[in-house]
């Protein structure tokens, strides 16, 4: 079928789509004339018009990159790579090699000047000591711990006058050297079981009304560290008065933590059992078992829904744990107030994936992304049906950044609030992201790149459209392409076009010469639905596209007896 030569717009046979808005991506069967059915490297930069995503600056290049943080801030920019990388610890692109990390996934902490690594239990102070001014450089267990044996152990109460004493007594342990006042400790490895510190682990533990569940430093000295011990009705408990002969170890012991957070001058922390939350001592990321009573007190909680968590947030006034199906809100700021008043189902499966972006959580559950401000979660993924498993994510202030993964790969998907619009830029395997003086940076396995950044970087660019019926049944083919583009020079624009369920077909090309109109004549051929696509180099942006078709004829339907 053969196009009669142009004429008038209005011709009885004549229909032209207008595509005036850019509205985003949309992987739903049907969609709005103004939404994308796929696209590469594009952005909400120039909404309503479609653009091509900024450059990514190169910053600094690392094998076996696993996970990244920011050091303490300053001006400028993020110009080397602190955080773990095939096992060891990295400051400002220095290795730590102390240490040799555990394989799996971490979770990296700054709780006022050292960086704390989960689920390692260990520690990087980049402030300087405040007694000799001296900046560390290797990585330092958060627990410590001595063993002794021959110790004495010795405790009284005098309830009349109030005089209390409890001590363990060992000559030259030098106890000042490993412990200071406050330090909550446990006591393990005694012969007699009152002497031990009981630790809860697990929600099948229990500890009687007798036991000691904390043993605070009230003051230590080269050869006796003197005690507060603690029932769990927040009364002193007393040692039963020995000699030990065993090897008695006496510890700063961290809880087996999964996910870590920072909430008014504590560590908040999950359990890797799922069952427990846990806040540190006020001030101390470094004591878990101060259980005196007191407004300073470390914390735990019994959690009883089903799983492991898999991410814990500062958010607002109150810390947010997730698990893949429900949300646990932690509020107050102190043991005596600390309270999880209920639970809200549509958790996280990725704690990678959670981010806050304008006082909103954004993060990926199940069946898609979710924004939560404390209420139910809503679903803001819709248009999205791709299932994804992980996903790692970061914001610049504007945007909600995921790089979401399954067995086909990864897709860094970007999310603009402000629009309630989703755009798709490439398939680079983001593991990490982190924002450091009002820039993201993204992080590959052996990459750091900033987002936004001074790069002569050339993005390849591509949108395309939906599939156009015109809303009826007759045969229509493409006659003209008209766009309206503002080309960068050195830019240029190739059009394609398809046919019912054909390959794309190329239709002309366009070099950057400003903002202006171009027509781009289109081979005819007659179908029942059309697609265009737009192919770009360099930066870009479609304010307006019109297609101008032919109409004529009842399509080949296939008649059902």
């Amino acid at each position: 079928m053969y196009l009669p030569p142009s004429g008038s717009s209005t011709s009885s046979n004549t229909k032209k789509v207008d595509i005036l808005n850019f509205f985003g991506y949309d992987q739903r069967e049907k969609i709005d004339d103004r939404q994308m059915s796929e696209m590469y490297n594009m952005s909400s930069d120039s909404i309503p018009a479609a653009s091509p995503r900024k450059p990514r600056e190169h910053i600094v290049s690392l094998n076996g990159i696993s996970a990244v943080t920011a050091p303490e801030y300053q001006p400028g920019s993020l110009d080397s790579f602190t955080g773990v990388a095939e096992n060891y610890f990295y400051y400002k692109g220095s290795s730590v090699t102390n240490i040799k990390l555990l394989d799996g996934e971490k979770s990296i902490v700054d709780f006022n000047g050292n960086i704390c690594i989960f689920p390692d239990k260990v520690y990087y102070r980049y402030l300087p000591d405040p007694d000799t001014g001296e900046i560390g450089n290797e990585l330092k267990k958060m627990g410590r711990q001595i063993t002794v044996t021959d110790a004495k152990f010795y405790s009284s109460h005098n309830e009349i006058s109030g005089v209390y004493t409890a001590y363990i007594q060992k000559s030259g342990a030098e106890f000042d050297d490993i412990f200071k006042v406050g330090d909550s400790v446990i006591i393990s490895g005694c012969s007699e079981d009152q002497n031990n510190t009981h630790v809860i682990n697990s929600k099948k533990d229990y500890a009687s009304d007798s036991q000691i569940v904390s043993a605070v430093v009230d003051e230590a000295t080269t050869s006796k560290l003197s005690l507060l011990l603690y029932t769990k009705n927040g009364s002193y408990g007393l040692f039963k008065n020995t000699t030990d002969s065993n090897s008695v170890t006496i510890e700063i012991s961290i809880p087996d933590i999964s996910w870590a957070c920072v909430h008014n001058n504590r560590l908040f922390g999950t359990g890797t059992s799922g069952e427990y939350i846990y806040a540190s001592k006020l001030g101390d990321c470094f004591n878990f078992n101060s259980f005196r009573g007191l407004a300073d007190d470390s914390w735990y909680s019994e959690i009883g829904t089903a799983g492991e968590f898999t991410g814990i947030v500062s958010y607002r006034t109150a810390v947010v744990a997730f698990k893949s199906n429900y949300i646990h809100h932690i509020y107050g700021d102190s043991p005596q107030n600390f309270s999880i008043p209920k639970q809200t189902c549509g958790g996280a499966i990725d704690g990678k994936s959670i981010a806050e972006l304008g006082g909103i959580l954004y993060y990926m559950g199940a069946d898609g992304f979710y924004e939560y401000s404390g209420g139910e979660p809503e679903k803001i993924s819709s248009c999205i049906k791709t299932n994804y498993f992980t996903c790692k994510s970061g914001t610049d202030g504007q945007r909600y950044y995921a790089c979401a993964g399954n067995s086909n790969g990864t897709e860094l998907l970007v999310y603009d609030p402000l629009y309630s619009l989703w755009h798709k830029e490439d398939n680079t395997e983001f593991i990490d992201f982190v924002r450091y003086n009002k820039h993201l940076y993204g992080v590959t396995k052996t990459d750091i790149y900033k987002f936004s950044g001074e790069s002569d970087e050339e993005i390849n660019w591509c949108v395309v459209s939906k599939k156009f019926t015109l809303d009826d049944f007759d045969f229509k083919g493409i006659n003209t392409v008209y766009l309206r583009l503002d080309l960068k020079s050195g830019s240029k624009v190739k059009i394609y076009s398809a046919w019912d369920n054909e390959d794309f077909k190329f239709c002309g090309e366009i070099q950057g010469n400003g903002f202006m109109v171009h027509k781009v004549p289109v081979r005819f051929k007659k179908c029942d639905s059309f697609r265009i696509m737009l192919e770009g180099t360099g930066q870009a942006a479609v304010h307006d596209i019109e297609i101008i078709t032919y109409t004529g004829g009842r399509t080949n339907a296939k008649h059902i007896r």
